[in-house]
């Protein structure tokens, strides 16, 4: 995995956390709608309240699923955000900050760091030479 790679996987763990949120919102939705239709109907019977009661526990199963995917995602996230940290140049460091963690463009990092576009690429390949030569030290293998 190349540097580039392994800093990409912020953005793609941000992207998967908020379609797990997003599933997890639908779930309720669903359930809320599926409560509120078998509501009115005033049945004597437990059916409804089975139907219900599977609704739910399958919306609990599915949220303890996606909160241990996220943890999982978090903390790719945090090793991401020690691995830049660890570059100790300040420009370097700024660039990889906001291109991998804040998603910015290049042209938006050079407007607010104040630099030329090809000082912003000059940098970033400086620091990812870096984080290669880290990565390669620690052996880090793919984590997601």
């Amino acid at each position: 995995m190349t540097s580039k790679e392994f800093l990409q996987q912020y953005q793609d763990a941000n992207r998967q956390i908020n379609a797990k949120l997003d599933q997890i919102h639908r779930l309720r939705e669903l359930a809320t709608k599926t409560t509120q239709s078998l509501i009115p109907d005033r049945v004597q019977s437990s059916a409804a309240q089975d139907k219900v009661s599977v609704i739910v526990g399958k919306i609990v199963d599915m949220e303890h699923e996606v909160d241990l995917e996220i943890d999982h995602l978090q903390e790719i996230k945090h090793k991401i955000e020690v691995v830049i940290q660890s570059v100790t140049d300040a420009k370097q460091r700024a660039v990889l900050t906001r291109r991998y963690i804040n998603g910015q463009t290049w042209e938006q990092i050079a407007v607010d760091l104040n630099i030329s576009y090809q000082w912003v690429c000059e940098l970033h390949g400086r620091a990812l030479q870096k984080i290669s030569e880290q990565l390669i030290e620690v052996d880090t293998p793919s984590v997601v």
